[in-house]
């Protein structure tokens, strides 16, 4: 298996749960990343169906218009 970036050894999590990569790009063009988190699948599933229930993108479908 092949070494991750930075020299670091790769990362298995345990059963019931994922290792999460999370980067971020703001408004100003920066982007945020941050360390491999190990969060529980559940947890994981339900921040992913928040973060699309805010998104502008689902936001544009429901009133019909053509996302970006």
């Amino acid at each position: 298996m092949a070494q991750r970036r930075f020299g670091r050894k790769p990362r298995v999590a345990r059963e019931g749960y994922a290792l999460v990569s999370v980067s971020a790009r703001d408004a100003a063009g920066f982007v945020h990343h941050y360390d491999d988190i190990e969060a529980p699948l559940g947890s994981l599933h339900e921040a992913m169906a928040i973060l699309q229930l805010h998104s502008t993108a689902t936001e544009a479908a429901h009133r019909g218009e053509a996302s970006a």
